[in-house]
């Protein structure tokens, strides 16, 4: 049993996928799996159940994952006993990001980040609001970029806004709408929507109908889709009308799909692309990363 073996294992534990932890490990699958399965046959006792869809701890495995973590954590504190000058930022601030934004300015702040300090690492992982949320309540993402409805309301759980994002209408080129830049939702009480399925992206489509509820109505859903580019597509095929957020990663939505987005009147911006922590992440190197990114976003602000 050695340090590798066992850092090696933490991270298929927090990934639950071999393939996943491979990236971040910079190794192959098939080393990794032998890695683990070497660890297993030395502790005499499986430490993961493997199946198709899904990997996931053992009990075994579970008690071996608390004791894993307390050892590498020991060892690495050693470390900074033993040479408290050397790589002082060394250690990682683990990334959650949602699937489907336009994370551009994401990947600027990350960029910044690892520029000012070359020691320390930036694992992502990229999920389902869900799943997000889920990292971040169990210390397995140290913070997560999301919208805003994604976190709101959990526990321990604070934020800061990045972005500003709207919920916009987005109307077939050929609708009796289509000639305005805006829209009151009572207008579209009669209108058939392309509804995102909400196992794929529950709080958007929670916001969305809850905006339908305050003025009056529940949006007659003719088709659901699993993402925005379906639903622009039928859109622009005269199917219905469709929510788009404009942090959605589709481009110029007019000239692919034959769509024109109108702006929903009277809408609080309450949608916005945030960067959320917990208060209690015990992290030491999380103080370093929050302090970059509120440089960040002042020397953006004093730009525009």
């Amino acid at each position: 049993m050695n340090l590798l073996g066992l850092r090696y294992f933490i991270a298929v534990a927090d990934y639950t996928s071999f393939t996943k932890a491979a990236e971040h490990l910079f190794v192959t699958q098939p080393t990794l799996s032998r890695q683990i399965m070497d660890l297993e046959n030395e502790i005499g006792t499986p430490l993961f159940i493997r199946s198709h869809h899904s990997l996931k701890l053992t009990n075994a495995g579970n008690r071996f994952l608390k004791e894993a973590i307390r050892i590498v954590n020991e060892i690495d504190n050693l470390k900074k006993i033993v040479n408290p000058g050397e790589d002082s930022q060394a250690g990682s601030v683990r990334i959650g990001y949602q699937s489907f934004l336009d994370t551009g300015l994401m990947y600027q702040l990350l960029k910044r980040v690892a520029q000012k300090f070359p020691q320390m690492n930036l694992p992502l992982f990229r999920g389902t609001p869900a799943e997000l949320r889920n990292q971040l309540l169990t210390d397995k993402c140290d913070v997560v970029f999301a919208l805003s409805p994604c976190i709101q309301g959990l526990p321990n759980i604070d934020y800061i806004d990045l972005q500003e994002n709207q919920l916009k209408i987005a109307v077939p080129l050929n609708h009796r709408l289509a000639k305005q830049n805006s829209v009151d939702l009572k207008d579209l009480a009669n209108e058939d929507f392309i509804m995102l399925d909400r196992q794929v992206s529950p709080f958007v489509v929670d916001y969305a109908v809850s905006l339908c509820m305050k003025n009056g109505f529940s949006p007659n859903a003719s088709h659901y889709v699993d993402n925005a580019e379906k639903a622009l597509m039928l859109t622009g095929a005269g199917k219905g009308i469709t929510f788009l957020h404009t942090m959605n990663k589709v481009s110029n939505p007019i000239k692919s799909f034959g769509v024109k987005l109108l702006n929903i009147e009277g809408q609080v911006n309450d949608f916005n692309f945030v960067l959320a922590y917990k208060e209690t992440n015990p992290n030491p190197l999380l103080t370093t990363f929050m302090s970059e990114v509120s440089d960040f976003l002042t020397h953006n602000h004093e730009k525009a």
